[in-house]
């Protein structure tokens, strides 16, 4: 079922224009805005003149604030909500079907007018979405998706899982080849209870199954959970040899990065299938030995397509049942596209 539910993300991605998502952003610098500005909203987002959600009570929640780049979109989230005069706090859904449903229930409880919600699984908060939904609040889903969202969601906001893997996986082929290198070794850094990081690694094995020039071994696979530490400790523990490590997230591929060096290792090389920020940009601009390349998908973004959703359905528009923000990988060769440096 994931399998299939990625492939149509994938088709609806080709079948949908993305025009309007296909530019590369920086979103190091503030809005002209001074109301903006001083939330920290960036230059890059695209903001409304509308007070369609002036005093709506918004109900979020996060996957992980525990991830760095969970926690960026979830004060994006806040951030927006405050320019647009609304009242949000996003809450940490701790990777934890149980502790979503649960706040769910309370903003119905609680009388919110729209849910933003990123579920750590497909349907492990869905009796509680089936709830909100019944209850009449509109639903935004986010990041993730909800198996039953194409029908019952005002809108799914999310990058492509599957297509993250894909991305990555073509990437690092073309690393290869451009390297001459026909048959290489990997460790590989994942998240065993997240179901969008699970979903990046099947479109990683598919693309290197496909590939008939170049063998991929992966040696061992360790479940950082998306903890940096974790990811220390299971990096510094691989006894077999090994040239590269391919993380899904970039709290593990900074994790693998600080194993390496402690060692004094510049050769093993590291990946990511999911970063933004200073931290690796500036590891990609200053040509870091261990830290080679990421993919980035854009929090500010993100946040911004969830509030134009919030936007469109408020002021009576009709909203497109799916929305795929653009993906890059990113390298040293193009990291100024995305980034501002001093």
């Amino acid at each position: 079922m994931k399998k299939l539910f990625s492939l149509i993300l994938v088709v609806a991605m080709l079948l949908t224009s993305v025009a309007a998502l296909a530019e590369v952003v920086d979103t190091s610098t503030l809005s002209g805005d001074e109301k903006a500005a001083a939330l920290g909203i960036p230059a890059a987002v695209v903001l409304q003149d509308t007070d369609v959600l002036q005093g709506k009570r918004i109900g979020c929640s996060i996957v992980y604030k525990g991830d760095e780049w969970c926690a960026a979109v979830a004060n994006a989230l806040e951030a927006l909500g405050a320019y647009y005069g609304a009242e949000i706090a996003c809450e940490d859904g701790d990777l934890n079907d149980e502790t979503q449903t649960k706040q769910i229930e309370n903003m119905i409880a609680n009388n919110v007018d729209i849910m933003m919600i990123d579920p750590a699984t497909p349907d492990g908060c869905g009796e509680a979405l089936n709830e909100a939904y019944e209850a009449g609040i509109p639903i935004i889903i986010y990041d993730g998706y909800w198996t039953e969202g194409e029908e019952k969601a005002i809108t799914t906001v999310t990058w492509d899982q599957y297509q993250t893997g894909v991305i990555t996986g073509e990437y690092f082929l073309n690393y290869l080849r451009d390297k001459g290198v026909t048959e290489t070794t990997i460790v590989e850094l994942t998240n065993a209870v997240s179901t969008h990081c699970q979903e990046r690694f099947v479109g990683l094995h598919d693309t290197f199954d496909a590939a008939e020039d170049i063998k991929i071994n992966v040696i061992d696979r360790y479940d950082s959970q998306g903890n940096r530490e974790t990811a220390e400790k299971a990096i510094s523990a691989v006894v077999q040899p090994y040239e590269y490590i391919i993380s899904d997230v970039d709290n593990g591929a900074q994790g693998a990065v600080a194993a390496l060096q402690q060692v004094g290792d510049t050769d093993v090389k590291v990946f990511s299938m999911g970063a933004y920020g200073a931290e690796p940009f500036g590891l990609l601009h200053d040509e870091d030995p261990n830290y080679t390349a990421c993919l980035n998908v854009d929090a500010w973004v993100l946040a911004q397509f969830i509030f134009d959703g919030a936007i469109k359905y408020y002021a009576g528009e009709e909203n497109d049942k799916l929305t795929n923000i653009a993906l890059f990988m990113v390298d040293s060769s193009n990291v100024e596209d995305f980034w501002t440096f001093d």
